[in-house]
């Protein structure tokens, strides 16, 4: 059974890997698309188990997602002259595959060629009445041709591989698949809730590297908490001091800011979450930004804390509405 799953593969990707000519019957077809899927979702799975590793989501998704193009790269031109070698041995022009390009009514007509039995070489249409006759001479040939070829299908059939197993094996293809999917989408939610908590995570260490500080994103959620729980006490002073230079100086003075924040409610803070990192180098100087997305309690609207720092701390530059993606 291995030999012959090897070699029906090694046939059909590698040896005729270039050649739209011949003929794949329905069996051979299937196993090697099992396979394929096979091998497909194996990655997939592997993917998935090595985002459990500590800090390690990013590098399983890339490297494996790096593996999954190369491979999709790799078998682009076999798979599709695999689909024209099947489309021609159940008498179909091999140019049919061009279906592939019109979605849902393209895809299940395709399917349906894919899935026809193999069928015998046909005679070849009525010609000009001037080849008549060369055309009656060769007929014969023609019809030795096609039990020939039918008694090769009967053996190639014998040969194959039994629908069950490749039915087996397309099914499992599509459970692991499935499984790694599951596993790398939990592995994201879990990265993404630690990033927006700036606890421990592969997207935290990652934001700080763009930033060239290990605590980075920490010191700056710091300012921004800050900020609202001297709000909320009303301790104007402190939450003045977590304004950059640069937003002091849009209110003024102090006291015009007071009277500006003072008017507006302050309900407590529900969360607040990382939304963006970014830096810029002007010359000698190296400016680090980063955003947080600050939700309240009571249903008032979130909000955008913008902040940077130019090497002496981080200061909150803008608050604004959150913007819908």
């Amino acid at each position: 059974m291995k030999q012959r799953v090897y070699d029906i593969l090694y046939r059909e990707l590698v040896e005729n890997y270039a050649n739209s000519k011949g003929r794949t019957n329905t069996a051979d077809f299937w196993l090697t698309i099992s396979a394929i899927s096979f091998a497909y979702g194996l990655i997939t799975c592997i993917m998935g188990l090595a985002s459990y590793i500590p800090y390690g989501y990013l590098y399983a998704v890339s490297l494996g997602g790096g593996i999954l193009i190369t491979l999709s790269i790799l078998l682009c031109l076999p798979t599709i002259m695999l689909m024209a070698r099947r489309l021609r041995d159940s008498n179909n022009d091999p140019m049919l595959i061009i279906l592939l390009l019109v979605p849902i009514l393209g895809w299940l007509a395709l399917l349906y060629l894919l899935c026809k039995r193999t069928s015998p070489i046909q005679n070849r249409p009525d010609i000009s009445n001037n080849d008549a006759n060369i055309y009656n001479d060769e007929a014969s040939v023609y019809k030795n041709e096609e039990n020939v070829y039918n008694d090769a299908t009967n053996t190639l059939q014998k040969q194959s591989v039994s629908g069950v197993f490749i039915m087996g094996l397309l099914v499992l293809g599509w459970l692991v698949n499935s499984a790694g999917s599951a596993m790398i989408n939990h592995n994201l939610t879990v990265e993404e809730t630690a990033y927006g908590n700036l606890e421990p995570s592969a997207l935290t260490k990652k934001a700080n590297r763009l930033l060239e500080s290990e605590t980075a994103t920490t010191e700056a959620r710091s300012v921004v908490s800050a900020y609202y729980e001297n709000l909320g006490k009303e301790d104007y002073h402190g939450a003045y001091r977590q304004l950059s230079v640069r937003e002091m100086e849009r209110y003024g003075t102090f006291e015009l800011w007071q009277q500006a924040v003072a008017k507006a409610q302050h309900p407590k803070v529900e969360t607040i979450q990382l939304d963006y990192v970014s830096q810029d180098k002007e010359d000698d100087y190296t400016f680090n930004y980063t955003g947080f997305k600050v939700t309240f309690e009571k249903g008032q609207e979130p909000v955008l804390v913008r902040l940077y720092n130019a090497g002496k701390g981080w200061g909150i530059i803008s608050i604004e509405d959150v913007e819908e993606d």
